[in-house]
Order: structure tokens, then sequence, then C-alpha cells
């Protein structure tokens, strides 16, 4: 079974720096791309065993209105990413925030 987010409304957010970054970077802007597109097919990236497994269970019943949240990380030689995806708000948007691990 494949693993994909499911369809809804998402807020794809970026931080002030992972914005700047990608706006002086395109190497950089399309590694982000790559990232986002990995994190909606449910491949988390650069995991533990052990965190991929609570992320693939979480998977399951966020998409069925669970209220957490699931975080990839993503590596080049150079940089380091990681996207998150929280609950929905109260309108029943969830955002997708793709950040540096420092702004955690």
């Amino acid at each position: 079974m494949v693993k994909t987010l499911k369809a809804g409304q998402h807020r794809l957010v970026f931080t002030a720096a992972i914005n700047n970054k990608i706006a002086d970077d395109e190497p950089f802007a399309k590694f982000v791309w790559k990232s986002i597109l990995r994190f909606n097919r449910g491949d988390w990236g650069d995991m533990c065993q052990e965190d991929i497994k609570h992320n693939d269970e979480d998977l399951e019943s966020l998409n069925n209105g669970w209220d957490g949240r699931i975080l990839a990380n993503y590596n080049t030689p150079k940089h380091q990413v990681w996207i998150t995806r929280n609950t929905a708000d109260e309108d029943g948007t969830q955002a997708i925030t793709v950040m540096f691990p420092i702004e955690y």
C-alpha cells in the first residue's frame, strides 16, 4: 500500500530563512521541492526506523482526523530541512511547514 497524505486543505508554509534561501539558491529550491514531494508520498527522509514507524502509524491517524504532528528530515551534503504537518486549524486547514532544524 502506498502511503500518501490525504487530500484536503493544506497550507504550505516556508520559514523566512527557507524562503530567502530558496530565492537565492536554485539547487536548494529544487531540493526543497523534491523533499515536499517525498513528504507527500509518505517518504520521511533521513529518519531512524523507530521514527519512520511512528510517522507511518500517525499518518493513518492524521488522515482520519488525528490531533498531532508528523516530522520528516531531508539532507544534502550542505543542507538539512525539516518538514512538519500539524493538525487541522478550526477551518480544517492543515499546515505543512518547511524549516531549518534550528528554527524548530
